[in-house]
């Protein structure tokens, strides 16, 4: 009951819609009789922060006060944080009405809202107007948008974008190559991830050890682990250390593997010693 009342509250939330009191209340009790002090707990602060958020912007306007792009801005990243797509969509075309101009704040924080949501689709026009307006966008709404488009599986996207960065003069930093490796390596593109790799470097970004564990990660989803091991070695050899998900991934390799000496050598040297 408790998952059913979650559902239909982030539905509402996601389309706009503002839950009642009545609604958060069952929410609340349902918490409480399960004993979840503290799921409850986060239910009423949710519940107050909105209210507070809408009543007080509300409020200056009741009282003839002008919003200014901070406020609608402040605003808009509340809503986006609640989840509410909807209400941001509105409030943003009331920004505009009300003679505000957006500025690079406020479209990062719609174009960060819109593909935390898996809405990538409508976050790409978004940024295209932002161009259009002449904005001076920066390196951090291109990561934004690439994670985006890599996370919902628009990788053809994302390449297009990471090529756009080189010819408006930016820099991509570890950050953005570590997006895209992964973006290849979730595809099954092993040996562009390690061409990435190598440009990376060749351009003066050095990777740190999560740049490695996605590709080692990448090449034992394969079952490529020779691959995987060759890579790790490097990585080791260059003072870096595997994720705990790296190592149970090789432990798993065991039972098909045997008493492979390499992979036991590769997995002793990567285990912390006591």
């Amino acid at each position: 009951m408790v998952t059913q009342a979650e559902d239909v509250l982030e539905v509402m939330i996601k389309s706009g819609e503002v839950p009642n009191d009545v609604i958060y209340n069952a929410l609340m009790d349902r918490y409480c009789l399960r004993g979840q002090m503290e799921e409850a707990q986060k239910v009423f602060d949710s519940m107050r922060r909105i209210d507070e958020a809408i009543n007080l912007f509300e409020e200056l306007s009741r009282k003839g006060l002008n919003h200014d792009i901070v406020t609608y801005n402040t605003m808009l990243h509340g809503l986006i944080e609640e989840g509410k797509c909807g209400a941001v969509g509105e409030l943003f075309s009331e920004t505009l009405a009300g003679g505000q101009s957006p500025n690079l704040c406020t479209y990062r924080i719609l174009i960060d809202g819109l593909c935390k949501n898996r809405q990538v689709a409508e976050a790409l026009p978004i940024f295209q107007e932002m161009k259009n307006c002449e904005l001076c966008y920066d390196i951090a709404c291109y990561n934004i948008l690439i994670d985006g488009t890599s996370k919902v599986g628009s990788l053809e996207i994302a390449c297009e974008l990471f090529n756009e960065v080189f010819s408006k003069g930016l820099k991509p930093d570890v950050y953005m190559y570590n997006v895209m490796i992964g973006g290849l390596c979730r595809k099954g593109l092993m040996d562009e991830a390690k061409e990435l790799l190598r440009k990376m470097e060749e351009k003066g970004c050095f990777p740190y050890h999560f740049t490695y564990n996605l590709i080692v990660q990448g090449y034992l989803k394969r079952t490529e682990s020779d691959e995987a091991i060759v890579l790790l070695d490097k990585m080791l050899a260059r003072g870096f250390s595997a994720l705990a998900s790296t190592i149970s991934m090789l432990v798993d390799l065991l039972p098909t593997r045997g008493q492979d000496p390499t992979l036991l050598n590769t997995i002793q040297k990567l285990v912390p010693r006591k």
